[in-house]
């Protein structure tokens, strides 16, 4: 199921927070390319939002573990992944697959 997030576009490299159906994730617009995933580092259940991207990736505040935007992949073997969620933009709004 689509759901709506965003009235516009984030902007290019901000991580923007949003919270939908129970569940508490980001935004982010990075090379012109949209991507969503849970905020909050699966290694100690911080928010990402605290943390910063580098390049395709969004690196935790806490201990610094890197995540693909893409993927979700951790940089680290003993870290579990982030969770990602397919991200569209329609007209100016955003919507994320729930």
């Amino acid at each position: 199921m689509w759901v709506k997030v965003l009235e516009s576009v984030p902007k290019e490299g901000t991580m923007v927070e949003v919270n939908t159906q129970d569940k508490d994730l980001f935004v982010t617009l990075v090379d012109g390319k949209l991507y969503c995933a849970e905020n909050r580092c699966p290694h100690e259940d911080i928010k990402l939002t605290l943390g910063c991207l580098k390049g395709n990736r969004v690196k935790c505040s806490l201990h610094g573990f890197s995540f693909d935007l893409s993927t979700g992949d951790s940089s680290e073997q003993d870290v579990d992944n982030m969770r990602t969620y397919p991200v569209k933009q329609e007209n100016n709004e955003i919507y994320v697959e729930i």
